[in-house]
């Protein structure tokens, strides 16, 4: 933990200066005790000026634990304002002489308890806007960086501290509003894209990368604004194209964003502009995005947001101007807490009754969602009412739907479907050139070789593919198969699916595999649709996301 290793940098101690009072020696196994530490901070107030502590400190290091974790008991009593208050002066002056890790130490004053002690870190972050607020930009955002990346950091407190340093302009928390109804949720493709938003961070992206893609959005629709999220570096190395390339670039405040903005969120429009609808239930293992929407509006002028009341998963909902579609494994987690499991109960699957018991709760969730959008909900497959209906479907378990089907909505209300197929997908592989298959695991960073990956695609996928296909046809819809290929790992496909759709038009990732990019082309001009496919982004596909994932779109 980051807050270890600064903790860790305090050395031992030894003599201290002759002005000083004496410094109560630390305890072995508990924090100072107020009777000792609290007569040491109103001594040292009274002495010591700011600069001249932060003067030690900064000859003697080895002083810091004593001093500041005496310190730190002493603003947990009576006089901790006051003491909060001169120690944000004592980190003013070492702003110009110490490195980031040692003035977030004296900003946290005990780091140690600050990552262990749920009290004294409430107590600190209360006092942190006015600390950060004595800094310079460039001292406080290194300090904002380093609590964020040791995890003890609250958002609500991080933008805060980033609006005292002036690093922001505002905060979020007066700009959350009650979830109203009214607020119009568009669907995926009658209305045109005004601006698209993508999170992307040099943990994920180097800025080259980052902004060939960019250039590519932009060179397909040059009107359309593009609201990047990101860290400070990469900032700074797309702030010199922000003007030619329309781009609005949003301060992450450092966090651990994923580079996927299409879960978390759904931008929604009312008749005061722009609202970000937060999914309320957080995605495990990317609880951080919950705040993507709180730095837009930290960074967007006449932006708000709000909760949804109901849970939702972007990447498994497909809308079309007529309905909402879904997967049996779109509603998952809902089914489950209407059920009170922690787990699916395939153990109960061998019976007709325990099959029918999952699918209520399954139609239940549905039901929520539609009254949520406004929308009838459909199922892409046939809701499974016996054991061998619902082994047919288990094998789609695991995979966005939109990653899976794309529905584009044609003239006189008829639909058209493109449906992966893994069958395609490994004749592709099969079908590669080795110059071919070689670039594309330079571009992926594989090792296997065509036939292996072909061998080892999923059945059970293809099953559950199959059955999306034969029920799409009985709901009238012309159906196309398009390649999925099933790379090496959990999540990683290339696919010709997880696109965003304008009218008559669609753009999406390139594969890097010609055979597969060229049948996606193929099939969406079947239904008469363009399809622009842009440089991808490795990370973001290789962790599992598509296009669609690694995009949001405000639109008209």
């Amino acid at each position: 933990m980051r807050l270890l290793l600064i903790a860790a940098a305090f050395a031992f101690f030894s003599a201290q200066p002759g002005n000083f009072p004496p410094i109560p020696p630390l305890p072995a196994a508990s924090w100072p005790a107020a009777s000792d530490a609290e007569p040491f901070a109103r001594a040292l107030l009274a002495r010591v000026p700011p600069s001249e502590l932060a003067r030690a400190l900064a000859a003697q290091p080895e002083l810091e634990p004593a001093i500041l974790r005496n310190l730190g008991t002493a603003i947990m009593g009576r006089d901790g304002e006051t003491v909060a208050a001169y120690l944000a002066e004592v980190a003013q002056a070492s702003a110009a002489t110490l490195d980031a890790q040692r003035l977030t130490a004296i900003a946290v004053v005990d780091p140690l308890r600050y990552g262990t002690d749920a009290a004294f870190r409430a107590r600190i972050d209360a006092h942190l806007p006015r600390t950060m607020a004595k800094l310079t930009p460039a001292a406080a955002r290194g300090v904002l960086r380093e609590l964020s990346a040791s995890g003890a950091l609250g958002f609500g407190t991080a933008e805060a501290a980033a609006a005292a340093a002036h690093l922001i302009a505002r905060t979020s928390g007066a700009r959350r509003v009650a979830f109203d109804a009214a607020v119009r949720l568009p669907n995926d493709s009658s209305r045109a894209i005004e601006a698209s938003i993508f999170s992307l961070n040099t943990n994920s992206f180097t800025p080259a990368e980052a902004l060939r893609f960019l250039e590519a959005v932009h060179a397909a629709s040059p009107k359309r604004r593009l609201i990047v999220i990101a860290d400070a570096p990469m900032r700074a190395a797309l702030a010199a194209h922000a003007q030619r390339l329309h781009l609005a670039l949003a301060d992450d405040l450092d966090r651990a964003f994923s580079p996927w903005p299409r879960d978390p969120f759904i931008v929604g429009r009312s008749a005061k502009g722009i609202v970000f609808v937060n999914r309320p239930n957080l995605q495990p293992h990317r609880e951080e995005d919950q705040n993507m929407v709180r730095a837009l509006v930290d960074s967007l002028s006449g932006t708000r947001w709000t909760v949804a009341p109901v849970p939702f998963h972007n990447g498994h909902i497909l809308r079309t101007p007529a309905a909402v579609w879904i997967s049996i494994h779109s509603v998952e987690p809902r089914a489950l807490a209407l059920l009170g499991l922690d787990h699916v109960p395939v153990e109960t699957f061998g019976t007709r009754a325990g099959v029918e018991r999952y699918a209520e709760a399954v139609k239940r969730a549905a039901r929520e969602l539609g009254d949520f959008f406004h929308a009838p909900v459909r199922f892409v497959h046939a809701v499974p009412s016996a054991p061998e209906e619902i082994a047919r479907l288990a094998g789609g378990a695991g995979y966005d739907l939109d990653s899976i089907v794309t529905l584009l909505p044609r003239a006189g209300g008829k639909t058209d479907a493109l449906v992966a197929d893994v069958n395609l997908g490994a004749a592709a592989a099969r079908n590669a050139s080795a110059a071919e298959w070689n670039a594309l695991r330079a571009a992926y960073g594989f090792r296997e070789s065509a036939a292996a990956v072909a061998d080892a695609q999923s059945a059970a996928l293809q099953q559950f593919l199959d059955e999306i296909a034969g029920e799409l046809r009985r709901d009238g819809m012309t159906v196309r198969r398009v390649p999925l290929l099933k790379m090496p790992g959990e999540a990683f496909v290339l696919t010709a699916n997880n696109v965003v759709l304008e009218p008559r038009r669609a753009e999406g990732f390139a594969t890097l595999l010609p055979s597969i990019d060229r049948a996606a082309r193929e099939a969406f001009a079947a239904s008469g649709y363009r399809l622009d496919l842009f440089p991808p982004l490795a990370r973001s596909v290789v962790g599992g996301g598509g296009y669609r994932c690694a995009s949001n779109h405000v639109r008209e």
